[in-house]
């Protein structure tokens, strides 16, 4: 079946990247950015992004009040005062929330708000008239390598997406050497379910095929060793390739099941995205394998599994599920027994599992019934 795909932006990549930003803001024409960020960001990595865009001589307006699941109300307050400030370019300098915010917020700067008409049930291509930047700083969210821009809409307690074309991803590893362990964990797992959610979707082409497998060759040789010594550069550089190449595994083809219940968990539970991409991860290898068992071999082949060429698909998929688990004890992720949650409350997790437009690229169909299973399973196979 014949299949669109393309990279999305530009890329400026490598260590130091950031010193660069202003002299890329200015190259589109530029003269004042706003830069959205989180307000958690180590203070070397504002240093040098406000450093760099002074040096070019340029004014620069910061919003650095973004938070988890990119919310409706916060976009709308960006856009308010990006248009009243005049700006135009955005940056957006963090993780998952904070560049799908950057997203999102570049639709009001050409459109009218508040930003909720533009995020639908099945997602909707808009124009933009400002450059968009990204600048990650976690080795997850793979967000700057694609159009996608997620949102939570908090009034129908949803999340939906949106596409807008962005212009440049600017990607320093050194930037994620001050991330935390434990986001350090379920980022690089996140970006471990881009991968394989991208591999085994219904919807794959040649690219994302590639990068895809690339990238679970590099996480799983090199999360653990950025988690346990966080100023492991050479590790950080990998875990960042490997966050964009995944992004790239799943842009087209999208993510399916895996996703649709993590969302089900963050707006259920509140847990960060990537914890419950992560927690979900192994049961997507567990239920994909026998639908797709070409494909899990060479999943298994990428994490080094040990293979003796007769496995089914079926066992492939489950010990693709065990090296997931595997990665997730030794970087200490909980459980979402441990989180507080009982089996009954992934009745409600399942809800998004079951309705969610990702589901459909799943290559198994999601049933309410596969999607309650599914559910359970997360709740009950990793403890």
């Amino acid at each position: 079946m014949p299949c669109d795909f393309s990279m999305k932006a530009p890329v400026l990549y490598g260590v130091g990247a950031i010193n660069m930003l202003g002299e890329r803001v200015k190259s589109f024409g530029a003269k004042k950015p706003m830069l959205i960020c989180d307000p958690n960001l180590a203070p070397e990595t504002y240093e040098k992004a406000i450093s760099s865009i002074k040096a070019a001589g340029l004014d620069y307006v910061m919003f650095d009040r973004t938070v988890h699941d990119a919310p409706i109300e916060v976009i709308d307050e960006c856009g308010e005062i990006a248009l009243r400030e005049n700006v135009d370019c955005l940056v957006g300098i963090g993780g998952g929330s904070t560049i799908d915010t950057t997203k999102a917020t570049s639709i009001l700067l050409s459109h009218p708000g508040p930003i909720k008409q533009y995020i639908l049930s099945e997602p909707v291509q808009m124009d933009v008239n400002v450059p968009i930047i990204l600048v990650p700083t976690t080795a997850g969210t793979g967000s700057e390598a694609t159009k996608v821009a997620v949102v939570n809409r908090t009034d129908l307690n949803r999340k939906w997406s949106v596409f807008v074309t962005i212009s440049l991803s600017l990607i320093d590893p050194e930037l994620t050497l001050s991330l935390p362990p434990y986001e350090t964990a379920y980022t690089g797992m996140d970006a471990l379910s881009h991968a394989i959610e991208g591999l085994t979707s219904n919807n794959p082409h040649p690219l994302s095929h590639a990068a895809g497998l690339d990238a679970v060759r590099k996480i799983t040789r090199n999360l653990t060793k950025a988690y346990h010594n966080g100023s492991d550069l050479n590790a950080r550089i990998e875990m960042s390739q490997a966050a964009f190449l995944a992004g790239i595994a799943f842009d087209d083809p999208l993510t399916h099941v895996g996703h649709a219940t993590a969302d089900g968990m963050s707006i259920n539970f509140h847990t960060p995205h990537g914890l419950g991409c992560a927690l979900a991860l192994p049961e997507v290898c567990a239920l994909c394998g026998e639908a797709v068992p070409e494909v899990m071999r060479e999943i298994a082949e990428a994490m080094e599994l040990p293979l003796i060429g007769s496995e089914s698909g079926k066992e492939l998929g489950e010990m693709c599920a065990e090296k997931c688990r595997q990665i997730m004890r030794e970087t200490n992720l909980p459980s979402v027994k441990a989180l507080g949650y009982s089996r009954e409350d992934m009745l409600a997790v399942a809800d998004e599992g079951a309705t969610s437009h990702l589901s459909l690229f799943s290559p198994v169909e999601i049933t309410r019934e596969v999607a309650e299973k599914f559910a359970f399973a997360v709740y009950d196979n990793y403890q």
